[in-house]
């Protein structure tokens, strides 16, 4: 699977395009609420730290991908996309997604989650008096009542006007067991709101109890609604039977949703407390789609009006890579949190395996060799600034068809000799050669020159394309490279790019003959090639360190000119036979086959001639060290 891609077994993402950029994109794909904390696994997707239970998971909750653990255990926030969430959600918008995830924590009955989120509320709005409702709420289902009161008691001195504060104080009291105090903060909170339902239920529930108390103050309820403590009054009639506690409690049945009476306009979204020994059974699917309606619309309905588009809020800085100050293109998250250009990014590994903002070791990320794109980054780019997005993708495409033009300013490899048809492996730690192989592989080519050093002009004038066969990462980012020797070429000028050489280049070719002079160089081709078997049968030694490195000797062709660079076998000798470089150069640059096979006769021959011990042994590591 490529880089970047998302399994088979992930749900096609719907088509995003210029007008859709709005809040419902920022929000998380597995509670479907706005992005709190928002994490970006190794896969791409982005998803709220709670969703992910404060760590990496196995797999992807969205594509199912296996995820890779790359350093340091606890999950990191995207820390770009916590700034588009602070810049493009509101704060009465941010206010509502927190009470909702608070509330969602509490019905999956992971109270402890919704403290730790309504916590971070209060410290970001400490006046906010929905965040201390909802702590409270947290609190009272640890069974940390006290705590739970004290945020209530700020709540109603803070919004002394306003029922919800006393009548969940009562909730609190009557957990505690204070059951007379309970009373008076329902009787204060039907003073405030004489429609206030849910208090009438709760003050009848605890009176009509034979122990109920009986304090001054509750002596009777406010009768405006024509309510007695045996139950509704009617008009011109007498009153109507008690309720009987079953019927008391079903009437309550509509708190436990946490937003009151639905049919009073005091009820309507509030987070109300768990009923005293009441156990939460767990939520069906639909019961759970249900409620994730309710609080979507209710944060949508808190940003409207503020929120129409996010292209209106952001701007192209917002979406800037900090290394290339350029707008993000294939954006990827570190495990620290921070994103940057693919490219950007790689280019920062190859010198130092160390995230260029933090610090953070990152070599754990550099093993796993993967990179992929952030999802959600993308998606918003599109959205927002489909234009200059546009625009970033043809500047990276037009470096891409530079860089794979083979003629002009190809990528030098300074290090050694190569031959066409000869395989050169290749031991990779620099930086810039590491961005130079990495480059061939993005641009489709896996191709680059390879000259031998020359005093005087950095590199010799010739040289041998080499393709790319394989390709071995280690884990601090160097590499084995397997090539092969292509083309022969001749270096026409000289130039640099981001720290490696390039040259404009023009392609060898050996000269054809025909007629008696190809009778004759068939002939010269044949008795140099016999000579070539004598050699390599001379020795054992010779011939096992040969096989070892460079394997054995290849066959002859058919047609010798067949190959714009001549019979393979030649180069095959020239690369083992134990000659001055420059000597190998001189053979290398000749587009003569005749020339070539007939200094390569007069060197078999002196070998020949010496003692079998004597026959020297190349020298050359089969790696060459770059």
């Amino acid at each position: 699977m490529s880089r970047g891609t998302p399994s088979p077994s992930c749900p096609p993402r719907q088509p995003l395009g210029p007008g859709s950029g709005g809040l419902d994109m920022l929000r998380c794909p597995s509670c479907l609420l706005l992005l709190w904390e928002p994490v970006t696994v190794s896969c791409g997707h982005s998803f709220c730290k709670p969703c992910l239970g404060g760590a990496v998971p196995s797999r992807c909750p969205l594509c199912q991908e296996r995820l890779k653990l790359l350093g340091g255990g606890a999950a990191r926030c995207n820390v770009v996309l916590c700034g588009l969430l602070e810049k493009c959600v509101g704060l009465e918008s941010g206010l509502a997604g927190l009470a909702a995830r608070v509330r969602d924590c509490l019905t999956r009955g992971d109270p402890r989650e919704a403290l730790r989120t309504a916590q971070k509320g209060v410290e970001l709005a400490p006046d906010a008096s929905s965040l201390r409702l909802c702590r409270a709420e947290a609190l009272a289902a640890l069974g940390q009542h006290v705590q739970a009161l004290e945020d209530l008691d700020t709540v109603c001195r803070a919004e002394p006007g306003e029922h919800e504060g006393f009548f969940r104080k009562g909730k609190v009291l009557l957990e505690m067991g204070q059951r007379a105090e309970a009373l008076l903060a329902w009787e204060h909170c039907l003073t405030l709101s004489p429609h206030f339902h849910p208090a009438r239920r709760e003050m009848e529930k605890i009176l009509m109890r034979e122990d109920a108390p009986q304090p001054s103050t509750a002596a009777a309820l406010p009768d405006d609604a024509h309510w007695g403590l045996t139950g509704p009054q009617v008009d011109g009639g007498s009153p109507a039977l008690p309720l009987s506690s079953a019927q008391a409690q079903d009437q309550g049945e509509e708190l436990v949703d946490g937003r009151g009476d639905t049919g009073s306009e005091h009820g309507q979204g509030t987070a109300t407390l768990s009923q005293p020994g009441r156990r939460q059974e767990p939520e069906t699917p639909a019961e759970r789609q249900g409620r994730q309606v309710v609080d979507n619309e209710e944060e949508t309905a808190a940003a409207k009006g503020t929120q129409t588009c996010l292209g209106e809020l952001l701007s192209v800085s917002d979406l800037e890579c900090s290394l290339c100050i350029r707008m993000f293109f294939e954006p990827v998250t570190t495990p620290c949190g921070h994103t940057f250009c693919k490219e950007c990014l790689e280019r920062c590994l190859d010198h130092r395996p160390n995230c260029p903002l933090c610090k953070q070791s990152l070599r754990e990320y550099l093993k796993a060799g993967s990179y992929s794109p952030t999802v959600l980054l993308q998606d918003i780019m599109l959205a927002t600034f489909p234009t200059q997005l546009a625009e970033r993708r043809e500047l990276h495409r037009a470096e891409m068809a530079e860089l794979s033009n083979l003629t002009k300013n190809i990528p030098i490899f300074v290090c050694t000799m190569s031959f066409p048809g000869i395989a050169c492996p290749l031991h990779v730690f620099e930086p810039r050669y590491r961005l130079m192989i990495r480059r061939c592989q993005e641009t489709g080519t896996r191709r680059f020159g390879m000259c031998i050093y020359e005093n005087g002009k950095s590199f010799a004038d010739y040289g041998c394309m080499l393709e790319i066969r394989q390709i071995e990462l280690l884990a601090d980012g160097r590499s084995l490279v397997d090539t092969i020797g292509r083309q022969r070429f001749r270096v026409l000028s000289r130039g640099h790019r981001d720290g490696y050489n390039t040259a404009d280049i023009d392609y060898l070719e050996d000269k054809k003959v025909a007629g008696e002079e190809l009778q004759e160089l068939q002939c010269l081709h044949e008795s140099t090639y016999r000579l070539a078997q004598r050699f390599c049968e001379h020795s054992d030694l010779a011939s096992r360190h040969i096989l070892m490195q460079h394997g054995p000797l290849p066959e002859k062709e058919e047609d010798i000119q067949a190959l714009a660079d001549g019979p393979t076998w030649c180069w095959w000798l020239i690369s083992i036979l134990p000659l001055d470089p420059s000597h190998q150069l001189h053979l290398f640059s000749s587009t003569s086959l005749r020339a070539r096979l007939t200094q390569l006769q007069r060197i078999l021959a002196a070998l020949l001639q010496q003692p079998p011990a004597g026959l020297p042994l190349p020298e050359r590591s089969p790696w060459g060290r770059i």
